[in-house]
């Protein structure tokens, strides 16, 4: 390994079984960068998981089963405080990520200064618990009246749940106060992403144009848009 990938760093474990995991604990070749928040609350997030799984398997139906959950969508836009759980989001989520760009600390500040884009953080928070930041949309204006949403990626964790529709509601307000009366949304596909192909004909997005990477480009009328009504409250916090 070390004459054909000198790059590798390659541990030197020894014969004793009883010293691998102690040996490479010590290289420290699986520690994080940074550990955020909600990485910290991982394993009780998994506990409330179970919870709603049981509330899930008690419903009579699916609209029984969210309305039970009692979820609160709590919005912000982009800022210090999360700065570290955003860049995180933006560099880490593959599958359900509809561009799979990634950007650093001073791209998501840039977002911020931009008067011609917005970047929203998204918490979800139910009755059993907070699933965290669980999304990121950043929008730009591509001209006076028309909007590209540049990156939307979600946790897997709360797809079913209504998060989608409740998101693009707030997509198309803060869109609106760019003063944009259309939305464009890209798929550019990746080796992961395949889960959200459809993702903008299901929320009502209209086929615009093919994109030279193989990807799609859907659009949105926002003078004829209808916010959905889904079980999920919103708040700004």
């Amino acid at each position: 390994m070390r004459r054909e990938l000198p790059m590798v760093m390659v541990p030197e474990i020894g014969d004793d079984p009883a010293t691998f995991a102690q040996t490479l604990a010590d290289a420290g070749y699986f520690e994080a960068v940074a550990i955020t928040a909600e990485d910290r609350a991982r394993g009780m997030q998994y506990q409330e998981n179970r919870q709603r799984e049981r509330l899930k398997a008690s419903a009579t139906d699916l609209d029984s089963y969210l309305r039970g959950l009692e979820m609160e969508l709590i919005w912000r836009p982009f800022d210090g405080v999360g700065l570290q759980r955003t860049v995180q989001l933006i560099n880490k989520t593959n599958q359900f990520n509809l561009t799979t760009r990634r950007y650093s600390e001073a791209d998501v500040l840039a977002v911020i200064d931009d008067p011609r884009a917005f970047g929203l953080q998204l918490r979800l928070v139910d009755r059993f618990g907070d699933n965290g930041v669980i999304a990121i949309v950043i929008g730009r204006m591509e001209h006076a009246e028309q909007l590209v949403i540049d990156t939307w990626l979600m946790s897997c964790r709360v797809l079913g749940r209504q998060v989608e529709p409740t998101t693009l509601n707030l997509v198309a307000t803060a869109a609106r106060r760019l003063g944009a009366r259309r939305l464009l949304g890209d798929y550019i596909p990746t080796a992961k992403n395949g889960m959200v192909k459809d993702h903008y004909p299901k929320l009502g997005f209209a086929p615009f144009e093919a994109r030279a990477d193989g990807g799609t480009r859907h659009a949105l009328d926002l003078p004829t848009f209808v916010p959905a009504e889904t079980f999920i409250t919103v708040r700004e916090g």
